[in-house]
């Protein structure tokens, strides 16, 4: 089961938890850097310009030069330290790619930067300028943290409309079964695209040989079945009531509640609150294995529901939630702070330590010992949470996450900006200049 995290061990590990040794001007001057390097405009089909982050603009590899959805929320979160307009900038310019039912596409194009490979995908989509696929829902989310930080004046009036068509989307065309619980229909849709829990729906591994064959094949099939949302999920090529995506989505119902009531719509408030309750049970009573006393994902073809138990990352995201119990967050920082498993030299790793793929190099992304901070930013922010909710717990779960923040910036000080990390010796791998691991800022924003 592991090591047990008590008072000891917290004070043995973590004694500084005011992250004193974190150089947050240091920092602040980095993270700005890193925006001003990644800043593009992108025309629309009206030929209107918009301003965004690109992901990286760096040297190859992982030059990413299109709008992703859950980075360019990364990217808001970030920039409401650095310039609150350009945070603003980086959400209206995602809206601009909504459609009229609410969609939000996972990939914006920018056509001017589009390679060869950028335009056979594009050829292969209904439209070609964005992807048919959504990404984790953490829209909401980077909104709200930006009327936290004084927006512009209209921001939130401004942007809420757009917000509640997006949630009716999701609601409309991806909750099947009736317990409040979301599915995708691509890994692309989690953000983890590779990861291990996936091979299973597949049917084949994504980290050895055409690693992402299998992912092209079923946009493929996709494309046969006329990116008809029904017949795909009819097919049940691929469906999965994802962790990651599901405590997204949690996080975001929290922050719909919180803007209606911010914008005066108590009754609004109260539906996204019920909407809340409603996702929360569904992760806690299907996720949650009482054996390990961990999370997974669901393998939902044919309405199965079954428990995909491989162990990753996403497992700690319930931490987000309102109504873990004190008893399950208990065994979350058991299972973190475990050496043997995730609590490696720079943690979180995408898998523990004694994961198949954990000895192996270049699997794909999302596989073995990765760090992405993305990641530790979910978990960061859970572990305030139930700080907050367990007296008993607070000192475990401020000081872990202290912690956590000081290892997770020191992967920035001395690889720079990358898109994941070796969680063994903290060597950056692929994009170079990469705008969502700016989250460090944000983290050390959160414990300072």
């Amino acid at each position: 089961m592991g090591e047990t995290v008590d008072d000891a061990w917290a004070e043995e590990q973590m004694p500084d938890t005011d992250n004193s040794n974190i150089d947050l001007d240091w920092l602040h001057q980095a993270v700005a850097g890193l925006f001003a390097g990644n800043r593009l405009t992108r025309k629309d089909n009206s030929g209107r310009e918009w301003t965004y982050h690109a992901p990286s603009l760096g040297p190859f590899p992982g030059r990413y030069p299109h709008q992703w959805f859950w980075d360019s929320c990364a990217h808001a979160i970030s920039l409401r330290h650095i310039d609150i307009r350009l945070a603003c900038e980086e959400i209206t310019s995602l809206l601009a790619a909504q459609d009229e039912n609410g969609f939000i596409p996972h990939q914006v194009l920018n056509r001017a930067r589009a390679n060869f490979f950028d335009r056979i995908a594009a050829g292969v989509y209904p439209s070609r300028g964005h992807s048919p696929y959504l990404q984790a829902p953490v829209l909401a989310q980077a909104v709200q943290a930006i009327q936290v930080s004084s927006p512009e004046e209209g921001f939130l009036l401004t942007v809420l409309p757009c917000l509640k068509r997006y949630h009716h989307y999701l609601r409309r065309t991806r909750e099947r079964s009736g317990d409040g619980l979301l599915e995708i229909i691509h890994s692309y849709e989690s953000g983890k695209d590779r990861s291990r829990e996936y091979d299973q729906v597949y049917g084949q591994s994504l980290g050895v040989g055409l690693r992402a064959w299998p992912m092209i094949r079923l946009i493929l099939k996709h494309r046969f079945l006329g990116w008809d949302i029904d017949r795909i999920f009819d097919s049940n090529a691929f469906r999965v009531k994802d962790l990651l995506f599901n405590c997204a989505y949690a996080g975001d119902l929290l922050a719909m509640a919180t803007l209606c009531r911010d914008a005066g719509q108590p009754a609004e408030a109260e539906s996204f609150t019920r909407l809340l309750e409603q996702t929360e049970a569904g992760i806690l009573g299907k996720m949650y294995d009482p054996e390990t006393g961990l999370f997974n994902s669901l393998d939902s073809r044919h309405g199965a529901d079954g428990q995909i138990k491989v162990r990753t990352v996403s497992t700690f995201l319930p931490l987000l939630l309102g109504s873990i119990s004190e008893g399950q967050v208990r065994r979350l920082l058991e299972e973190l702070c475990d050496p043997s498993e995730y609590w490696l030299r720079f943690p979180v790793p995408a898998e523990p330590r004694n994961s198949p793929e954990a000895g192996r190099s270049r699997t794909g992304i999302w596989r073995g010992l990765q760090t992405w901070i993305f990641m530790n930013w979910f978990i960061v922010r859970g572990l305030h949470r139930q700080a907050g909710r367990y007296p008993g717990l607070q000192a475990q779960c401020l000081g872990t996450a202290a912690e956590l923040t000081r290892r997770t910036y020191q992967l920035v000080r001395q690889s720079g900006f990358r898109e994941y990390y070796d969680s063994d010796t903290g060597a950056g791998e692929r994009a170079f200049a990469f705008g969502m691991s700016g989250l460090v800022l944000d983290m050390a924003c959160m414990v300072r």
